[in-house]
């Protein structure tokens, strides 16, 4: 492709997905500072000094490791952490270092499988470092950790022991206290907070550190409103910081200093907004899924008040396949995840609401929401007029920045015009 044709079709995806209401629990919008470094010198930069020095080697870079300093610190007091280390370049980024770093030679790591809410990876990259994963035992009644089980077993285990609270479908918050009492204190602890960090800086969800866990880590592009390539690893321990510290300069060279600045954006916008943000978030959450179960929707643990978190699960399967529903919304102007959900027989719906509350939705416009998935899933409604209505819903309660975005974009490209394909 040339220029004209690479613009064009990020032009297209830019003004689709712009107009869209997007209700994925894996990603959020950026304060509008935030965008600005990607057009710096700090994009094509590396840095290697240290705030308040000079490293000769890479003269010049002061100003960005200020930057990832600032960053670190902002971080730091919204989590009550002595320490952050800001070089991760993603979410599965920190995940390694964590890993790397705490769970010891050939020693045992206990995280959530994923029919229980686990992501994934963790598991894939333990057992390629050699170590012995175990599933946390978990009681899908009770939405928790079984802390009973897990004593039990982790009295079996010689050697180093880390327990990695991951939490790829986050509902409600770990117990960390009753699974620091099973496991003792010479367990390590790590809780990675990939999907409530914001919510965690805010104050709504739980305070990790300071129930027991040793570190803290994860993406920032879920409830934290970051950039998609950065993740964080915090902790109170000068020791556990250290081996961080070494472990993330082993596993990453560039940490990407054009996202560090965008996170130190995003950490200014959280220090004067977290916590109205994050209690928005959940409210709305909460609100979202009852609405839902007004329209006639099933909403997952409905018994617990459904959620505590910015996810919102729906077992969609009896009104149709979550594949189908996910269309019927798309086509109306409505982006939502149709995947596993742990205890469901079939594929459901995860709803995040952290993106639509960053960007101003509020009750009222959740409400309306809930009305307007209704009407494209269960009514089956014309899409064309679902959407219509999206996008008034839209245009009423959230900031609207594509055309700026645009206008931009073909500024730096110095292209008057692009026709999109």
């Amino acid at each position: 492709m040339n220029a004209e044709e690479i613009a064009a079709r990020l032009l297209r995806f830019q003004a689709e997905s712009s107009q869209r209401l997007h209700l994925i629990a894996s990603e959020n919008q950026m304060p509008e500072p935030a965008w600005a470094p990607y057009l710096t010198e700090a994009l094509s930069r590396y840095c290697f000094g240290n705030a308040g020095g000079e490293n000769w080697a890479w003269p010049g870079r002061g100003d960005l490791a200020e930057l990832e300093s600032a960053a670190a610190r902002g971080i730091g007091a919204l989590l009550g952490a002595r320490y952050v280390n800001v070089k991760p370049i993603s979410g599965l980024s920190a995940m390694t270092v964590a890993l790397s770093a705490l769970a010891g030679s050939a020693g045992t790591v206990f995280s959530l499988a994923e029919s229980d809410g686990g992501h994934g990876s963790t598991a894939f990259v333990a057992r390629r470092f050699g170590l012995h994963w175990q599933p946390l035992p978990f009681d899908p009644a009770n939405w928790c950790v079984d802390v009973v089980a897990l004593a039990r077993q982790a009295r079996c285990i010689t050697g180093p022991v880390l327990v990695y609270l991951d939490s790829f479908m986050a509902l409600f918050p770990h117990d960390i206290k009753a699974i620091r009492d099973a496991v003792g204190d010479p367990v390590t602890i790590h809780y990675d907070g990939s999907h409530t960090l914001g919510l965690i800086a805010g104050g709504v969800f739980q305070d990790p550190l300071a129930e027991g866990a040793d570190s803290v880590g994860g993406s920032v592009h879920k409830t934290w409103p970051g950039p998609t390539g950065k993740g964080i690893v915090a902790t109170n321990d000068a020791g556990v910081a250290n081996r961080i510290d070494d472990h993330a300069a082993g596993w990453i060279s560039h940490s990407h200093l054009a996202d560090t600045a965008a996170l130190a954006f995003s950490v200014a916008w959280m220090t004067d907004h977290a916590r109205d943000y994050a209690t928005a978030v959940v409210a709305n959450a909460r609100r979202l899924a009852a609405a839902l179960t007004e329209q006639g929707f099933t909403v997952c643990a409905a018994a617990r008040g459904y959620t505590q978190s910015h996810q919102v699960w729906v077992d969609i399967n009896r009104i149709c396949p979550a594949e189908t529903a996910s269309r019927l919304l798309y086509d109306a102007g409505i982006v939502v995840n149709a995947i596993d959900i742990p205890y469901l027989n079939a594929p459901g719906l995860r709803l995040g609401v952290q993106e639509l509350t960053f960007t101003g939705l509020d009750e009222h416009g959740v409400d309306e929401l809930a009305v307007l998935i209704a009407c494209a899933v269960i009514h089956r409604e014309p899409p064309e007029s679902v959407a219509r209505a999206v996008a008034a819903l839209r245009a009423r309660y959230t900031s609207s920045t594509e055309q700026h975005a645009a206008d931009e974009f073909l500024r730096v490209l110095d292209l008057p015009e692009v026709r999109t394909p």
